[in-house]
This record gives C-alpha cells, sequence and structure tokens, in this order.
C-alpha cells in the first residue's frame, strides 16, 4: 500500500508541473500511427530491439478490430540495455516509417545499419521524444497511455501491467 501512495505522489507531482496529455501533443505530429478508431487515442512508446514492444506492435498490427477502434500514436524510445539508436535512426528517416516499423518489428527484418547517416533533424525528434519520456518518468517498454474519447483521464500501463493481459503476450 505505501508503494502505491508513493507512485501516486510522485504521478500527482510530475502530472501537476505539465500535463500528460499536453506533452504527448507536443511530439504526436512525430508519431507513427496505426488504426484510425475513435474509441481511445493510445501512445505507445516502444524500444524497437524490445521483445515486449515487438510483441504488442505485432498484436496491433496483425488486429484489425484494434485498429477499427483505437488510434495508436507510436513512439520510438530507446531502452538503456538495449544498443537502439541507429535502429530508431533508420525507421525515422525511411519514406514509409509504419512499413519500416512492422518489417523491423513485426516481420523481424534484420537491416544493415553499418552505413547509415545520421540525419540531425531526426535526431532532434528523437531527443525531443525522449525528453518526453524522461519527464512522463518511462523506464520499461512498451509504456503506453490511453485517453478514451470524451474523458479528461488517462490510463497508465508499464512493462507488464493488469490492463495489458488481454495482450497475451505468453
Amino acid at each position: 500500500m505505501k508503494l502505491i501512495s508513493i507512485i501516486l505522489f510522485l504521478c500527482l507531482n510530475v502530472f501537476a508541473i505539465e500535463k500528460p496529455h499536453d506533452l504527448l501533443d507536443s511530439i504526436s505530429d512525430h508519431a507513427i500511427r496505426i488504426g484510425n478508431g475513435n474509441s481511445n487515442k493510445i501512445y505507445i512508446f516502444v524500444d524497437p530491439m524490445c521483445p515486449y514492444s515487438k510483441k504488442l506492435i505485432t498484436k496491433i498490427s496483425e488486429d484489425k478490430m484494434l485498429q477499427l477502434m483505437n488510434s495508436y500514436y507510436i513512439f520510438l524510445y530507446r531502452l538503456p540495455k538495449f544498443e537502439s539508436d541507429k535502429l530508431t535512426q533508420h525507421i525515422y528517416q525511411s519514406d514509409d516509417k509504419k512499413a519500416c516499423l512492422e518489417n523491423v518489428m513485426v516481420n523481424n527484418k534484420q537491416i544493415n545499419l553499418d552505413n547509415i547517416q545520421i540525419s540531425t533533424d531526426k535526431q532532434k525528434i528523437i531527443d525531443k521524444i525522449a525528453t518526453v519520456g524522461k519527464k512522463l518518468n518511462m523506464v520499461h517498454r512498451p509504456y503506453m497511455m490511453v485517453f478514451e474519447e470524451g474523458s479528461n483521464y488517462c490510463r497508465v500501463s508499464e512493462g507488464s501491467a493488469p490492463c495489458m493481459e488481454e495482450f497475451d503476450f505468453e
């Protein structure tokens, strides 16, 4: 109970300073969008090398009903234990970011990153997304924030939170 109180206190303090929705809106133009549904607006932060992130993106990409019900805004945000900087750059620099994301995360396509040229404009976007992730105290991936249509509240899940059980990761 004490841990829940501490987490709630920390969340309230972070959210009091800057509203999560405003932070997410500041980077929403840089999202890789999947789905066009109106039920929920779901922001998801993933590391392209994280196996749990891959499973979630696979589920969303393959389940057309989820895409009809919800709009998913996918952001690439590196986990410290993975060396995914070049892969993130590659995805953001591609002409079709959604197709590239799915090739990497769903189809497990191997990408030769030896000769990738780092774009300073794309790196600024990646850094801006990372700043939002840090402000929201994201530690695990995938990290999801769900905003229901017509509601001023959001639900947050991190790691294998109960609200992710419906995705059946096993």
